[in-house]
C-alpha cells in the first residue's frame, strides 16, 4: 500500500477540495493500493500571529520518510520561516515531491502556465482592442503565481514598448478589497482613467468595476477590464468579465499521474501544465460567445442560501450542546448529532496527554504540581498522545487506554483510494492535539469543517479552563484542611471528612477502623535537641502513617504529637500487622534520619461497626484511651 501526502494551506477558512479531489479521481481509475494524507492548515484568515503558528504546526505532523510521495500547495502561506521548513523537511525525507502551482528547485511542478496565460491576455487588449495604456491591480508580491503573471505583463510591455512603471502597479491580495483599494490608489495617481485595467483575478476585477462606479465610470465603456481563474463572479457580473479558466481537478489528477509514472520507473517532465481557456467577454469590449444561465445560477444561490443558513442554525446547536459537555469524548458525539451533513466514514481525536491530567488527578499536592507542570507543545507534537475518541463506519470505538507516537499504524487502510484528512486542535500557539477524518472530501468541497472544527477547539478550550480552575479552587481548598508541615489532614480536615468517610463505609455495611496515635517524648526531644529534631520526630511518624494506611484512608495530624487515621477495617490479624509496620516504620525512620534517641510511638484503636450507635467523637476519645494507656506503662518501664 504506498501513501501520498498532501500539505496544503487553506486559502482564508476554504479548503482547497479540488486537489484532494483530483487525485482521488485518478487513484479510482487505476484503482492502485495508495491512499490520499491530506495535512490542512487554516490560519491565513487569523491576525493573531500565534493562532496561525498553532494551525501551521499540522505540517510538523507526518513524518515524510513514511511516505512514497508528498505533495505540497502552500501559496498561501505567509509565514516564509513555516514555508522554508516543510520544502526542507520534504527534501531531506527523499520521498518524490510534486508542488503545485510553484516551482520549487528538486520538486516536480503541476498547474497552469501562469506567464504564457497572463501575456496571451495583455497581448489581446494590445492587438485586438489598441490598448496602450495600462494599470495593473494585482496580488501578494509574495505569491508565485502572482510573481508569474506580473513578470509576463512586464515584460510584454517591454518588448511593445508600451508604457509601463510602478507606479501603475498595486499589489495586495487575491481578495475583491484589493481591486476597491488598488482603483482608488491608482486614480488618485493619476486622475485619469487607462485604456485598461488587468487584474490578477476575478475577486479583483470585480473591486476594481465597484470602486470605479463610484466615480461614475463603468466598464468597458470608459475602460477595458480582466481578470483571472473564471470564478462564478466573472459569468454572472454585469458586465461579464474577461477571464482565464482552468480545471482546478484537474491539476490534482496530474499530481496523481505524475506520481504514478515515476512509481513506474517512467521518465515524466520536470513541469507538467494543466490546459487553460481564454474567456473575453463584456468587460473588455468583446461579444459574449453564449447566453449565460442566469436562472440555474440563481436557482443554486437559492438552494446554497437554504443549505447555509441550515448550517448556521446546526452550529448554533452544537455550539449550545458542546458547552453542556463535560468531557472532549461527549463533544464529540455531539458533531454527527448536530451536523447531519458530517457525513464520512470514520472520525478520531488524537489529544496530548495533558488535556487530562486536571481530570485524572485526585490528591490535592499532584493538583498543585500539576498546575506547575501543565504544558503544552508548540513546536511539533508529543511522542505519547492519546486517541480520545474513535467513531467507525457509524458506530463508536472503545479507545480506553489508546496511545499513539504516529500517524501509523493507527491510520493505516488496506484498502486504496481513501483519504484521510489531518486537522490542528490548538489554544492558540499550544498545540493540544488533531481532529482525523476518513473519506472527508465532500466535507471539503461543502466547506463545513473550520466552522466545525472552530467550534469543538473553543468548547475544549473553555472545557479545560474550567477544569484547570476548578483543579485551583480544590487545590486552595485542600490546602486550608491540611496541616502544612506534614501533607497529612489537619483537624478541621479530619472533622470534614472523616464523618462522611464513616457514613460511607457504613454504608457499604463495612467498619471502619480508627487509629489514635501519640508521639513518644516530642517535649523532651524539643527542650534537649531543639525543635528541628522535635520537627523531623513529627515528620518522622507522618511519612510511617502515609506509607502504610490504606490509599481511601482519611490521615491527620490533630495537635503537636497527636495523629488520627480512619480507615476500613480488615479484621484483627490486618490490624495487630498495621500497628507492628507503623512502630517499625517510625523506628528504621528515625534511625535513617541519625536521630537523638530511639522515635517510638504509643497507639489506640477502636473498630467501628455499621450496627451500633458509636459516634465518631466517642470512637476518637475511646482509642485516645487505649493509646494513653500504652503511653503510661511505657513511661512507667523507662529508666532514662
Amino acid at each position: 500500500m504506498k501513501k501520498i501526502a498532501l500539505i496544503m494551506e487553506s486559502w482564508k477558512r476554504f479548503l482547497t477540495y479540488a486537489w484532494p479531489a483530483g487525485i482521488l479521481q485518478r487513484l479510482h481509475e487505476t484503482n492502485e493500493d495508495v491512499n490520499l494524507y491530506i495535512f490542512n492548515s487554516a490560519g491565513g484568515w487569523s491576525r493573531d500571529e500565534k493562532y496561525r503558528a498553532g494551525e501551521n504546526n499540522i505540517f510538523r505532523l507526518p513524518d515524510l520518510r513514511d511516505f512514497d510521495g508528498v505533495i505540497i500547495d502552500l501559496n498561501n502561506l505567509e509565514e516564509e520561516s513555516v514555508y522554508r521548513e516543510v520544502v526542507d523537511r520534504v527534501r531531506a525525507s527523499g520521498t518524490p515531491a510534486v508542488s503545485i502551482a510553484n516551482e520549487i528547485d528538486g520538486f516536480y511542478y503541476v498547474g497552469i502556465d501562469n506567464y504564457a496565460a497572463m501575456r496571451e491576455v495583455i497581448a489581446h487588449l494590445h492587438c485586438q482592442h489598441s490598448c496602450r495604456r495600462f494599470w495593473f491591480v494585482m496580488g501578494s508580491e509574495l505569491n508565485y503565481e502572482n510573481r508569474q503573471r506580473t513578470a509576463a505583463l512586464r515584460d510584454y510591455a517591454a518588448e511593445h514598448q508600451l508604457p509601463c512603471s510602478g507606479e501603475d502597479f498595486y499589489f495586495e491580495s487575491y481578495d475583491y478589497l484589493c481591486g476597491v483599494h488598488g482603483f482608488e490608489e491608482l486614480f488618485q495617481k493619476h486622475r485619469e482613467l487607462p485604456d485598461a485595467i488587468i487584474c490578477c483575478n476575478d475577486n479583483i476585477a470585480v473591486g476594481v468595476c465597484e470602486a470605479a462606479a463610484k466615480y461614475g465610470y463603468q466598464a468597458p465603456k470608459d475602460f477595458l477590464v480582466t481578470g483571472f481563474d473564471n470564478f462564478d463572479k466573472a459569468s454572472y457580473y454585469k458586465p461579464n468579465i474577461s477571464t482565464v479558466g482552468h480545471i482546478r481537478e484537474e491539476v490534482g489528477y496530474q499530481c496523481a499521474e505524475l506520481l504514478l509514472k515515476l512509481w513506474a520507473g517512467e521518465e515524466v517532465p520536470r513541469c507538467c501544465y494543466t490546459g487553460v481557456e481564454h474567456i473575453f467577454w463584456e468587460s473588455c469590449g468583446c461579444q459574449d460567445r453564449e447566453p449565460i444561465d442566469a436562472r440555474s445560477h440563481l436557482k443554486y444561490q437559492i438552494m446554497y442560501g437554504i443549505e447555509t443558513t441550515r448550517f448556521e442554525e446546526e452550529i448554533l446547536d452544537l455550539d449550545y450542546e458542546l458547552m453542556r459537555c463535560d468531557t472532549v469524548a461527549d463533544m464529540m458525539k455531539c458533531i454527527p448529532q448536530c451536523i447531519p451533513a458530517m457525513k464520512c466514514d470514520a472520525m478520531y481525536l488524537v489529544l496530548d496527554k495533558n488535556m487530562q491530567v486536571f481530570q485524572e488527578c485526585t490528591d490535592a499536592y499532584c493538583h498543585s504540581r500539576r498546575i506547575n507542570q501543565e504544558e503544552f507543545l508548540e513546536t511539533g507534537y508529543p511522542q505519547d498522545m492519546q486517541v480520545r475518541f474513535a467513531y467507525e463506519d457509524g458506530r463508536v470505538v472503545d479507545c480506553e487506554d489508546m496511545r499513539i507516537s504516529s500517524i501509523f499504524p493507527l491510520f493505516d487502510y488496506p484498502e486504496g483510494g481513501k483519504d484521510f484528512l489531518f486537522l490542528p486542535l490548538h489554544f492558540r500557539s499550544r498545540t493540544v492535539g488533531y481532529f482525523v477524518i476518513r473519506n472527508a472530501v465532500y466535507l471539503m468541497e461543502k466547506q463545513y469543517l473550520f466552522r466545525v472544527t472552530k467550534a469543538l477547539m473553543d468548547a475544549m478550550e473553555n472545557l479545560h479552563k474550567k477544569e484547570i480552575l476548578e483543579c485551583m479552587n480544590e487545590t486552595l481548598s485542600d490546602l486550608y484542611i491540611r496541616d502544612s508541615m506534614t501533607g497529612l489532614y489537619n483537624r478541621l480536615g479530619f472533622q470534614r471528612l472523616a464523618e462522611s468517610f464513616l457514613r460511607e463505609t457504613h454504608t457499604k455495611g463495612k467498619s471502619a477502623l480508627l487509629l489514635f496515635i501519640d508521639l513518644d517524648r516530642l517535649k523532651y526531644i524539643n527542650d534537649n535537641f531543639g525543635h528541628a529534631y522535635g520537627d523531623s520526630a513529627i515528620a518522622t511518624v507522618a511519612g510511617a502513617i502515609l506509607k502504610h494506611c490504606a490509599g481511601k484512608a482519611v490521615p491527620a495530624r490533630t495537635g503537636g504529637d497527636e495523629f488520627v487515621v480512619i480507615q476500613e477495617d480488615s479484621g484483627e490479624t490486618d490490624r495487630q500487622k498495621l500497628m507492628e509496620e507503623l512502630r517499625r516504620e517510625v523506628r528504621e525512620r528515625g534511625i535513617e534520619k541519625q536521630m537523638p534517641i530511639e522515635i517510638t510511638i504509643s497507639i489506640g484503636v477502636c473498630v467501628m461497626n455499621p450496627y451500633n450507635a458509636e459516634t465518631l467523637e466517642e470512637c476518637v476519645k475511646k482509642a485516645d484511651a487505649m493509646m494513653y494507656e500504652e503511653k503510661t506503662a511505657k513511661k512507667a518501664t523507662r529508666t532514662g
